[in-house]
Parts: structure tokens; C-alpha cells; sequence
């Protein structure tokens, strides 16, 4: 802000103060101004700095002279001694002095001198203490740490002056990243003790988990088995109970009170006690918290000699929850990773039709190109290769509308999923009108198109096969039979109604798609689609018109005609 600027300030917006603010603000700005006054001019900073070496020269360093003046306040401590770098920094690499030498800058290339003092216009020579070129005072305005092999040491090295070049060709100066540290292998150290000592776990429950199933599906004879009563029962219950607790110690119960999960307490009859089979402690069976249950696992049993093929018996095994999720948490991830949900497949399956429209999109433009070619009339595989490219690209453009909609008609309780799902499908019905819509012009490229290959000019509209039969050239003597001039008549009908087909499906997809974006209030579709819709529909009629200018009677009237005698 200049002084001008200030003054208008005061007088606009402070000239209705009271006086006590008036006189703050004088009394602020004068303080402001006699700070200001108290720094000292540029020129005696310039002179205090003029005798400060920043860069040396070749020339060997001269220490001040030191002022002895009687009546002079005393002198401070002297400043410690600078050491000269040239003094620690090898020299041998150096480019001697010659008669006429030059700049070693490429941009440079001025005369210089190995003075100080600039003779005839010529300039001080300074060696670069890192290359050893002559440069330029101005070009060596550059310093960077060198070893005393005038090699680069940003450690322990000597600031010395450099060339550009040097500088920015040293190591590190045009990394961008920064100083970057590898941590990974600390990291992968830290992450192996923690995944050991997990693998090791799940590896003893696994163990475990294997023999009890084994014990629990084939297990030993029991000698003091009954004859199917009250006590065999009990008595196998007994059994199973030796055998879960010869897999683990299982807990007392006594010294249990609270389950280690809920916290919930423990009594005799109503909230018990359950022991978890893998790690041996004691939970409870609350359904609600789910600190333990009941796994069903299908165990293969060992055949014996009286069942040859024992099948596999089912065993329900009590885990907590911590045992269940080490032993099938991996299996569960690995799972549900390879489980794609429904939109996915949905839209990958879209990506799929879109990637097979863009690779014949390519070979349909090409067709078009070389069927709608005025000079060169299209030969039959020309044609047939048009067709086959046209069927294949309604299907796929089909097969894609389908995709689409099935993508944005999927169940979702989720308003994100539902904003993702109608997002694809405005993407796809953007795709459908940029690229299905140029199809309307494949009908055309039978325009210039005889039956056998050859380029015949219509009555009406230059092109068609009626020029043949009312216009022939008398002077050369050409016959044109009634029979060819139907053939003619018949081609060009097929023609016409063939395009008159994929127009009218054209009208219809687009019709629904114009009907579904009015529906849904998407207004700038609706123009763009109205506009193609009405382009169609002049298309169509013109088509109409053409057919019902065939003129079939007056192909049966045509008589030979010969040339004059």
C-alpha cells in the first residue's frame, strides 16, 4: 500500500472517529513511521556487506585490514580465522590460463581474463573447483560441499564454488521424492513374528480340532458298555467327556464365576457352565452373545470289516469364539473373496458387451467408408460382410440395453448402491446414443449399389435401378429385357426394405429409451433423444416414398429397342 492509498484510507473511513480514536490511530501510525525511519538505508547495508567475500576468486584470500586508530573504542573478540578451501580442495584438475580464453558456459562464451581487474572489456576467469572448467564470475555463482579430491561430500566436505552445471548434476539434487528410508524389511521382521505365532496357533488348534473328530467319530470299544438302557447312555456321555478332555485340561468350573466374554455370571441351573473343546476355558452358551457354539463338521469314518464304505458321520463340536475364528476366519475370507456379488457379474458382463461393440465398431466404419464410395460401386462380399456386421452389432447393442437395465433394477436397500446403479446405467444409455445411433447410415450404403456390381443412375435420385430400365442409351444400342429390369426392380425393392427394418427397430429402442428418461426426469436426454427420434422418423418416410415410386408395370411394357439403321 503506497502512502496515497493510506492517506484516502484515513480520511474515507476514519474522518467520523471520535477524537480518542482519532488519536489512536495517529498516535499507531506515527510509532509505525518512527520504527520505519529507524532501519538503516540499502546503501549502508551494501557498504557493510561490499568487503564479505561469499564466493572466493582464484586469487589467494587477503585478510581485512585492521583499523588502529587511538582514539577508537576497543575491538571485540576477533573472529575466528575462515580456512580457505582451496587451501584443503586439490587444485590439480584445474584448467590453466591460454591466451584467449572463453567462458566454458555453452550460453556464455565471453572472453575472460585470469585478474581480477577487466581489462578491455574482458571478464575474471574463476576455476570450477568441482569440473576445473574457467568460467565466468557470473556463471560460478554456485556453492556445494566437495571432498578434498574435489569430489562431492555433502557431509564432511568443504563449501566451495561451483559451476551450474556441477551444482545441479550433483547427487540428490534432482531427486524430487525427497530422502526416502526402506522400512520394509523392520516391517516384514515385526509382521513374521506376528503371522509365526499365528500360524503356529491355528496349525495347534487344527491339530486338535483333527484328532478330537477322529477320536470322536471312530471311537475305542467301551468295555462297560450296557444293553442300550439309562446307563449306557449316561455311560456314553461319559466317554465322549474322557475323550474331549484327553484332547485339552479343560477349566475348573469352581474357579469361574463370570464368563471371560459377557461377563455374565455363572449359576447352577439356569446360565451354565460350557467348556470350550479347542482351548479348554470356560464360556457360556448365550445364543445372544454368541461367546460359544456348537459346529457342525461331517468327519470321513475309518471303514472296518463289517462296513466296507463307512460314509461320514456328522459331530457337533463346542468352539468359543475366539477358537472359531482362528481356526475359520482365513476360509471364511478366501470364501467371500472368491464370492462376487450380483452387481458385480452384472457389470462385468456389461463391460464385456461394450468391449465387443468397440471392437467392431472399427471394421463397421471401415464398411461404410468404402460402401458409400460413389466411384467404386461395392462388390457382393462387401455387402454380405455389411450385413453380417449390422446383425452382429444390433445383437451386441441389444445385449447391452439388457445388461443395463438389469443393472439398474437390482434389489438394493442401500441409497449409495442405488445412486452407483443408476449412474452405470446412464453411462450405458449415453454409450447406446453415440454409438448405435450412426447405424440408421448403414442403409445407405446400398445407394450406389446394382444387383451385379454395377453403378447405375436412378430417375429420382441418381441411384437405384430404375435408370436402367427408363433411361438407356439408344445411340450405343443396349438391350435391357423385361426380365432383368424386374430382377433390377425386385434388388432395389429387397434393398429398400431391408433398411426400412433396421430403421424401424432403431425407432423403437429409441422410443423406449426416450420414454424412460421422461420417466425418470432427465430432460437433456430427452431433447437429444427427441431430435434423433424425429431424424428417424424423415428417414423412414423417405424410404416409403422411394417404395412407392417402383414403378413394376411399366418394367413389363419395356420393349427391345435396337440402334438405328
Amino acid at each position: 500500500m503506497t502512502l496515497l492509498q493510506l492517506n484516502r484510507h484515513l480520511d474515507d473511513n476514519h474522518q467520523n472517529l471520535v477524537e480518542e480514536e482519532q488519536d489512536e490511530v495517529k498516535t499507531w501510525f506515527k510509532t509505525q513511521m518512527t520504527k520505519a525511519k529507524k532501519f538503516q538505508p540499502l546503501a549502508v547495508l551494501n557498504q557493510k556487506l561490499k568487503g564479505l567475500d561469499v564466493f572466493e576468486s582464484n586469487d589467494a584470500p587477503t585478510l581485512p585490514p585492521s583499523s588502529n586508530h587511538a582514539n577508537s573504542a576497543p575491538s571485540p573478540e576477533p573472529a575466528p580465522i575462515r580456512r580457505d578451501p582451496d587451501e584443503e580442495v586439490t587444485r590439480a584438475h584445474w584448467q590453466g590460463m591460454g591466451y584467449r580464453n572463453v567462458c566454458s558456459d555453452p550460453l556464455c562464451g565471453r572472453p575472460i581474463t585470469g585478474s581480477q581487474m577487466t581489462l578491455g572489456g574482458n571478464l575474471a576467469a574463476v576455476n570450477c573447483r568441482c569440473c576445473g572448467k574457467l568460467f565466468c564470475e557470473d556463471h560460478t555463482m554456485y556453492q556445494m560441499k566437495l571432498s578434498r579430491q574435489a569430489k562431492h561430500e555433502p557431509v564432511r566436505g568443504f563449501w566451495c564454488r561451483v559451476c551450474e552445471t556441477c551444482y545441479k548434476s550433483r547427487e540428490g539434487y534432482n531427486d524430487h521424492h525427497g530422502l526416502e528410508r526402506n522400512h520394509f524389511d523392520q516391517f516384514a521382521r515385526i509382521r513374521r513374528k506376528r503371522v509365526d505365532r499365528e500360524y503356529m496357533e491355528v496349525s495347534r488348534l487344527e491339530k486338535r480340532l483333527t484328532k478330537l473328530t477322529q477320536l470322536l467319530a471312530n471311537p475305542p470299544p467301551d468295555e462297560n458298555a450296557g444293553s442300550g438302557n439309562f446307563w449306557s447312555l449316561s455311560g456314553a456321555k461319559s466317554q465322549r467327556k474322557i475323550l474331549e478332555q484327553s484332547i485339552i485340561t479343560w477349566e475348573e468350573d469352581a474357579k469361574v464365576t463370570n464368563c471371560p466374554f459377557c461377563q455374565q455370571e455363572f449359576s447352577s441351573y439356569t446360565f451354565r457352565r460350557h467348556h470350550c473343546r479347542m482351548c479348554g476355558r470356560v464360556v457360556c452358551g448365550d445364543p445372544r452373545t454368541g461367546c460359544s457354539s456348537e459346529i457342525g463338521l461331517n468327519v470321513a469314518a475309518v471303514p472296518n470289516k463289517s462296513k466296507k464304505d463307512a460314509g461320514s458321520i456328522g459331530i457337533d463340536v463346542r468352539m468359543c469364539k475366539d477358537c472359531k475364528h482362528t481356526l475359520f476366519s482365513k476360509s471364511d475370507f478366501d470364501r467371500e473373496l472368491a464370492q462376487r456379488p450380483t452387481d458385480q457379474r452384472s457389470y462385468e458382463n456389461l463391460v464385456q458387451f461394450e468391449r465387443g461393440i468397440r471392437l467392431l465398431l472399427p471394421r463397421f466404419h471401415k464398411l461404410l467408408a468404402a460402401l458409400q464410395d460413389p466411384e467404386t460401386p461395392p462388390s457382393a462380399e462387401q455387402l454380405s460382410d455389411a450385413t453380417k456386421v449390422r446383425t452382429r452389432l444390433m445383437d451386441a447393442f441389444g445385449k447391452f440395453d439388457s445388461a443395463a437395465r438389469r443393472i439398474r433394477d437390482l434389489p438394493t436397500e442401500s441409497p449409495t448402491q442405488k445412486k452407483l446403479q443408476q449412474h452405470v446405467y446412464n453411462q450405458a444409455v449415453s454409450f447406446l446414443s453415440l454409438h448405435m445411433l450412426p447405424l440408421r447410415s448403414l442403409p445407405k450404403i446400398l445407394k450406389h449399389a446394382a444387383p451385379h456390381g454395377r453403378q447405375i443412375k436412378s430417375r429420382t435420385n441418381g441411384s437405384g435401378a430404375l435408370a436402367a430400365i427408363k433411361y438407356n442409351d439408344v445411340g450405343a444400342g443396349s438391350v435391357v429385357s423385361s426380365s432383368s429390369a424386374m430382377s433390377a426392380l425386385e434388388s432395389e425393392e429387397k434393398d429398400l426394405r431391408e433398411r426400412l427394418i433396421v430403421l424401424e427397430e432403431q425407432k423403437f429402442m429409441v422410443s423406449e429409451m426416450v420414454s424412460d428418461a421422461t420417466k425418470h426426469r432427465r430432460f437433456d436426454e430427452v431433447a437429444s433423444l427427441a431430435q434423433n427420434l424425429e431424424d428417424l422418423n424423415r428417414e423412414i418416410d423417405q424410404i416409403n416414398g422411394q417404395l412407392g415410386q417402383l414403378d413394376f408395370a411399366g418394367a413389363y411394357r419395356t420393349d427391345t429397342i435396337s440402334p438405328p439403321g
